[in-house]
């Protein structure tokens, strides 16, 4: 049960995709088991969609957005662009009475706005002298060192260091029974398998292309299969350039997905059986959902930190062959069937 000892807990997210809070998960539940009510509150930037995620989250009181610096596709100015809007936030912040804060980053405006939002026990990762002299609750950690992206393994340091989980946490999410419920009403026509082609990306040059993602859904479908092409709104012009470019007799077994709710995208890949595709939050997020899935790394380090989330890499996207994805998306697959096997792995 919640302690109601427990202090009253804001967390900041400072990174600004939806991968990114998705891997943030497991640690936002552990922080919330030692917080009043069992819950928090997340500070957190629009673009990685935080309340979406999060919906089906127990642990989660409100999501405060904190709207500076958006991206640069974003051609806009952020809501807390400038001093006075950032003196209004932190005035938002007082008025909520927090006794703590976990600040998952290593910036300082931060640690800043949280001394003088009034809240007395300030934790951050703590890389430089600077960010140290506006929190107060050791211990630190040092930046990630290895090789691939750092997001996840320093959030893990950080609540590994602070007694909040004892070894990294593979990231899971929850959703909304109902939109599994909708989505499996939705999916049940396509035969199985089902395999989620990831087709967005909010980098270009993560992009594997519509060309190949075609042929690949031509030769899965061709295999008895059917594909859901999952993406959002940005995503509508690709997915149907997708479907034009598979022969006619098989677009009945393509479902596409384009719409801007990340629990109905996480639904629906909940009654796929594989998922392929782009570097992307689609791709986190059907491991985290727990499906198997193979991620095309061709301009970015490929992911380790999921069991689920196979990686094949390549010097570019376009050197990504069709025919590689489709030999390691079936080792994928006779994997999985040798574990679900009696007498398998569990």
């Amino acid at each position: 049960m919640p302690n109601p000892s427990f202090p009253r807990t804001v967390v900041v997210h400072h990174r600004s995709g939806i991968g990114d809070i998705i891997w943030h998960i497991p640690y936002l539940r552990a922080i919330a088991a030692e917080s009043h009510g069992g819950k928090i509150s997340l500070i957190a930037r629009p673009s990685c969609r935080a309340a979406d995620v999060l919906a089906a989250e127990s642990c989660i009181d409100e999501v405060i957005e904190f709207d500076q610096r958006p991206r640069k596709s974003e051609q806009r100015t952020g809501r807390h662009d400038g001093f006075t809007a950032q003196l209004r936030f932190v005035r938002e912040l007082r008025a909520r009475r927090f006794e703590r804060i976990f600040i998952l980053s290593s910036r300082i405006r931060y640690a800043v706005l949280a001394l003088l939002a009034g809240i007395p026990q300030r934790a951050g990762f703590g890389f430089s002298a600077g960010e140290r002299l506006f929190l107060n609750s050791p211990p630190y950690i040092h930046p990630h060192q290895g090789s691939g992206n750092w997001v996840y393994p320093e959030v893990t340091a950080f609540c590994i260091a602070h007694g909040l989980v004892k070894k990294a946490v593979v990231p899971r999410m929850n959703v909304l029974a109902e939109a599994i419920d909708l989505a499996g009403q939705d999916l049940a026509v396509l035969p199985m398998p089902r395999y989620a082609l990831s087709i967005g990306t909010s980098k270009p040059h993560n992009n594997w292309g519509e060309a190949r993602f075609a042929m690949l859904a031509t030769l899965l479908i061709e295999r008895g299969g059917s594909v859901v092409l999952l993406g959002g709104p940005a995503e509508r012009d690709a997915a149907a350039a997708i479907v034009e470019a598979i022969p006619a007799r098989w677009r009945n077994r393509v479902f596409i997905s384009n719409q801007p709710s990340i629990q109905r995208s996480a639904a629906v890949l909940r009654h796929c059986q594989y998922c392929v595709g782009n570097d992307t939050g689609a791709l986190n997020m059907a491991a985290a959902v727990g499906i198997p899935t193979l991620g095309l790394f061709g301009a970015s380090p490929p992911l380790t930190h999921d069991p689920l989330l196979h990686a094949l890499s390549g010097q570019g996207m376009d050197n990504i062959d069709v025919n590689a994805v489709l030999a390691s998306l079936d080792q994928l697959v006779a994997e999985c069937l040798a574990l679900s096997a009696p007498g398998g792995a569990t």
